[in-house]
């Protein structure tokens, strides 16, 4: 008899510690020069949805992280992190009012078959992908890099990169202003380096090999990432040039721009 409890209790204990083991399996954690921050992907596909199971939906590849709140730092930058992610679904016709991502991604599907009941005869298709990673950490800063496309009729989708800065101790996300100690020093680099690698010569307009920055005057972009070794630059389509153009991209050393850097 006792023999056989044993038995029970040693199959309890394989199955206790598989089940944990597969629990902390999704949990990665990303390391830098301070404590490691432990985070897992969160993922949604159409099967994910009630809506789904009864009706036709758009194509969803949702893939992004969360913080395991241990701290409120991390706390701080999924919520962050949370709104920034609804803010994708405003390119739509109708800005998403969500309280969170499956939400927003709910109401995108209820958009495209609403779409679809008023337009049945309509051959367009809705499409939402979306993936993020860490691009750096470093003591004092977490940078987190977001790639979307966005689609939702028309001749052709939005897609997009976007760099999200952390101070880590606080899990405040910083802007431009943050960033920077001299701002104003740091662009008129940025705008040297621009012109060099376009080939607009100095005193003449930004604008002159077919840009369009806002009233003739260069401008950073939206999205600045400043990793362990380098500051990134990135416009987006529509931020500076056409679509055609694609994505526009400055990279530095960061030995080089360190003297304007606050982190």
């Amino acid at each position: 008899m006792s023999q056989k409890i044993l038995s029970l209790l040693v199959i309890f204990l394989i199955f206790t510690s598989c089940r944990d083991e597969k629990s902390e399996a999704g949990v990665k954690q990303v390391k830098g020069d301070t404590e490691a921050l432990s985070f897992y992907e969160e993922s949604f596909l159409p099967k994910d949805f009630e809506a789904c199971k009864t009706e036709k939906c758009p194509k969803i590849r949702v893939n992004y992280l969360k913080f395991r709140e241990d701290r409120e730092a991390a706390k701080e930058m999924n919520s962050y992190n949370q709104e920034r992610l609804i803010k994708i679904f405003n390119n739509t016709e109708v800005a998403s009012e969500a309280e969170n991502v499956k939400a927003a991604v709910s109401e995108f599907i209820q958009d495209f078959q609403n779409f679809k009941r008023d337009f049945p005869e309509a051959q367009a298709e809705y499409e939402v992908e979306i993936s993020q990673s860490v691009l750096s950490q470093t003591k004092k800063l977490l940078v987190l890099e977001t790639n979307f496309y966005l689609f939702t009729g028309g001749a052709h989708g939005y897609g997009a990169t976007r760099y999200a800065n952390y101070d880590i101790t606080s899990g405040e996300l910083l802007y431009k202003k943050d960033l920077f100690s001299d701002l104003d020093a740091f662009t008129e680099f940025a705008e040297k380096e621009f012109r060099k690698k376009y080939e607009i010569p100095e005193g003449e307009n930004i604008n002159s090999n077919g840009f369009f920055f806002e009233k003739d005057s260069f401008a950073l972009p939206e999205n600045i990432a400043v990793t362990k070794n380098r500051v990134i630059l990135v416009y987006n389509r529509y931020e500076a040039a056409s679509y055609a153009e694609g994505e526009l991209k400055l990279s530095f050393p960061k030995n080089k721009v360190s003297k304007w850097l606050n982190y």
